[in-house]
């Protein structure tokens, strides 16, 4: 087993050890058309139907933020981008989707063998005729998670940087007011993303 390989393995069934960054400081480090980009998103997520809609997005918004803290920048108001350094240049490791259509979309590397392994997720099961459905474990809720590669067609700008040169990516999707254990699984998920490329790094 690889030295990344032993590290997914151990982080997979625990908590990240890193806790969401400070909404406010993750303001404060973006520029001012970001800024105001995720601002207005996020209070029109508190004024929609869905009771923890804004809860949950400013959640992803800073945890996604402390796995990944070099840079992130908006691409409109409805998704955010998210960079660790490569060098002289900088990698898109991750992007946050919310059109406030009822489902937020976090976009991670494919760590999908590694969660599975770990038990963090079961499946896939076929929902409503759809095999992406993944239930989460210890509990009974689930998550939809797509695979994405290089051969996915039209991917949209704000992640097609995560495809390609034999990158794979995940979409994870929940609800807008998802539960707590839902937004914990795709926590747990980036964050096993997040320990492969800091072993990387490290090595």
């Amino acid at each position: 087993m690889s030295t990344s390989q032993r590290s997914a393995t151990a982080v997979a069934s625990s908590r990240p050890p890193v806790g969401p960054a400070d909404y406010e400081q993750f303001l404060a480090k973006l520029g001012t058309k970001d800024r105001l980009n995720v601002q207005r998103h996020v209070a029109a997520c508190d004024e929609g139907p869905d009771a923890n809609h804004g809860t949950n997005y400013r959640r992803l918004l800073c945890i996604l933020a402390a796995f990944a803290p070099h840079a992130a920048k908006t691409h409109g108001q409805q998704a955010v981008q998210y960079y660790i350094p490569d060098g002289k240049y900088r990698l898109q490791v991750f992007a946050l989707q919310d059109q406030r259509d009822g489902t937020i979309s976090v976009y991670c590397e494919d760590v999908l063998e590694d969660a599975t392994a770990g038990k963090i997720v079961d499946g896939p099961h076929e929902v409503a005729g759809t095999a992406n459905s993944y239930r989460i474990g210890g509990g009974h809720d689930s998550l939809k998670i797509d695979r994405l590669d290089g051969k996915t067609p039209s991917p949209s700008p704000f992640f097609k940087d995560m495809l390609g040169w034999n990158r794979r990516a995940l979409r994870l999707s929940i609800p807008a007011n998802a539960t707590k254990d839902q937004v914990a699984a795709v926590e747990k998920l980036c964050w096993l993303s997040a320990a492969k490329w800091n072993v990387a790094q490290s090595a």
